[in-house]
């Protein structure tokens, strides 16, 4: 693999990048495929304010982008189940537990990764149950202290 090099800094290259990281590309992915150093960009970001408005732009489309794949991964059963044809001419159909497992952990991580990089989006939700009004509850409570004495 080459050597990541001393990228020369222009908005052609820029535009690459942000498109790759709009679709949901790893920013180091997308510096191996342009042989630039991470370090580079993240410097771009911290030095350029429209850059890193820019940048922060094709990350949040990019995890629209990942968490669409979490349905496509989900939704894909190829390779799911398995047909042999048996002996005497009959097909048996195996299930492929492997193929299961490893869409789950491939949905699971992009979802947990998703819940830390975006928490106010695709985090848990930290409400308990039904949003309640208090006042109602506070008047009430008011009422039987001011009832009690």
């Amino acid at each position: 693999m080459p050597r990541p090099r001393k990228a020369v800094r222009d908005r052609a290259l820029e535009d690459l990048l942000l498109a790759g990281l709009a679709e949901g590309v790893t920013l180091r992915k997308l510096c191996r495929r342009h042989h630039i150093a991470p370090g580079l960009v993240q410097r771009w970001r911290m030095e350029d304010k429209d850059f890193a408005r820019r940048f922060a732009l094709a990350r949040e489309a990019g995890f629209e982008a990942i968490a669409e794949e979490t349905l496509e991964i989900a939704d894909d059963d190829a390779g799911d189940v398995t047909c042999k044809e048996k002996a005497d001419g009959s097909v048996a159909v195996a299930k492929n537990p492997d193929n299961v497992a490893r869409a789950r952990l491939r949905v699971e991580t992009r979802l947990k990764l998703l819940s830390k990089w975006a928490p106010g989006k695709y985090g848990e939700s930290t409400e308990l149950g039904q949003a309640q009004d208090w006042s109602e509850r506070l008047a009430a409570a008011r009422a039987r202290v001011l009832k009690g004495r």
